[in-house]
């Protein structure tokens, strides 16, 4: 299956503390690009986000995906294994601040997990890569908030 990955840096003001603490809230991750709703999300006896199910639109048809824990070490990365009928990866988000700035480091591993999203992988691809770097800024953006 055609894969590939996907790296983008942004900066925000807010603490490292901050971000982390946003990216433990649900509704966080309806702003990284791709995902349109998130819900039955999952949630651990402290409030740590454990998982989540979403629903993203692509050419006039709505998708329903699963989010489950890859990895997570403690204010500094997190990142879900990202499943979908079509699309499958790897969503990090990996923190490195100092007293002024938080930088946040989003990298996507996708790769095409049904025939439709096989053959049009270059297109999709070409529109994640293009459209990146936006969406990363808009998404440590709203992490400030």
């Amino acid at each position: 299956m055609p894969s590939q990955t996907f790296t983008h840096s942004s900066s925000t003001t807010a603490t490292v503390e901050d971000v982390w603490a946003a990216l433990d809230r649900p509704e966080t991750w309806e702003a990284i690009g791709g995902v349109d709703r998130v819900f039955d999300a999952e949630l651990d006896g402290e409030g740590r986000l454990q998982g989540f199910s979403f629903e993203t639109a692509a050419g006039g048809k709505s998708y329903t995906g699963v989010a489950s824990p890859h990895r997570r070490i403690e204010g500094e990365t997190m990142a879900w294994n990202v499943k979908s009928s079509e699309i499958r990866g790897i969503t990090e988000v990996h923190l490195d601040g100092d007293a002024d700035t938080t930088r946040v480091t989003v990298t996507l591993q996708v790769e095409s997990a049904g025939f439709l999203s096989s053959m049009f992988f270059p297109v999709i691809a070409k529109t994640i890569g293009n459209g990146m770097p936006e969406a990363v800024d808009e998404f440590v953006a709203g992490l400030a908030g």
